[in-house]
């Protein structure tokens, strides 16, 4: 019996196809910006599977959920809380890819209206974070209100280092401003956070008398209402104090002050890798939001 080849029917590249390209390359694109330079090989690699699944069309969909789940993983590796929460992004692309595959025309507009509904409460939440964030320092300020984070031993962790940068930068612009170094000893730190941040000013040029110590707090909180008792047993005035801390978090650190009955103005310490900061802004979303129901 005589076997006749039946010709491949060739696939268009549809709108799909092109949806799933645009987030590969956005993937590769948010891993060599958005982290330190010596992954940008894996970036490569993610970018790759794109043009392999532009051959590959069929696959494109089971193509890009491996490399989405594949960043999933990557950023898991690393200790910081910021890259495990900027993981939820990747995790709900693949979910939605699955529900818009898959899923039936209901399931599809519940899903979709919900997403809109949470896209828009994360966008209302989001702007004032950013607005403090962005806003500049003024100068003058009689107290500094540095903000502790992690000490790995008896050294600074990278946000509290850039952190101390910020408050390095406006003590050196603003000579006449003291600094409350605010942050107790917690599980595997050698020494307080408030200590760890007293070596590092005085070691970066700034006079010992110009730094006050508060090192029993454990929250922002804690921070800012010990602070105050540290600035008025100095005999200062908290209608004039700015608060150091990182961008993303100095919109609740302010509007904590101002509960705490203080008038407190934000300096920004330096910013991490992008991605990184990317999770911590979706991280301080949920806390504000817990912040504007709950209060302190």
């Amino acid at each position: 019996m005589e076997q006749t080849n039946r010709p491949k029917i060739k696939r268009p590249f549809t709108l799909w196809h092109a949806l799933g390209l645009v987030l590969i390359l956005c993937t590769a694109l948010a891993i060599w910006f958005g982290i330190h330079p010596r992954y940008r090989l894996f970036a490569v690699g993610v970018l790759l599977l794109g043009v392999f699944a532009a051959w590959k069309r069929d696959w494109m969909l089971w193509i890009v959920i491996a490399a989405e789940f594949v960043f999933v993983v990557f950023l898991w590796l690393f200790p910081q809380a910021g890259y495990k929460i900027a993981s939820m992004v990747p995790l709900v692309i693949i979910g939605m890819l699955l529900v818009f595959r898959f899923c039936k025309k209901p399931v599809k507009i519940v899903v979709s209206i919900v997403a809109g509904i949470c896209a828009a409460a994360l966008t209302v939440i989001e702007i004032p974070i950013v607005r403090a964030a962005i806003e500049k320092p003024k100068p003058g300020a009689d107290y500094i209100i540095v903000l502790g984070a992690a000490v790995y031993g008896e050294e600074p962790s990278i946000t509290l280092q850039h952190r101390l940068e910020g408050a390095a930068r406006y003590l050196d612009e603003n000579r006449n401003t003291k600094a409350v170094v605010s942050g107790g000893q917690g599980a595997g730190e050698a020494i307080s956070e408030a200590e760890c941040m007293r070596r590092y000013l005085e070691k970066h040029g700034i006079a010992p008398e110009r730094i006050l110590i508060e090192d029993q707090s454990t929250s922002t909180k804690e921070n800012l209402a010990f602070s105050k008792t540290v600035i008025k047993t100095d005999g200062g005035d908290v209608t004039n104090v700015a608060v150091v801390s990182s961008g993303y978090h100095l919109y609740r650190a302010k509007k904590t002050a101002g509960l705490l009955g203080m008038q407190a103005t934000g300096v920004a310490g330096s910013d991490g890798y992008p991605l990184y900061m990317f999770g911590m802004y979706l991280r301080e979303a949920a806390a504000v939001l817990k912040l504007w129901i709950f209060g302190m």
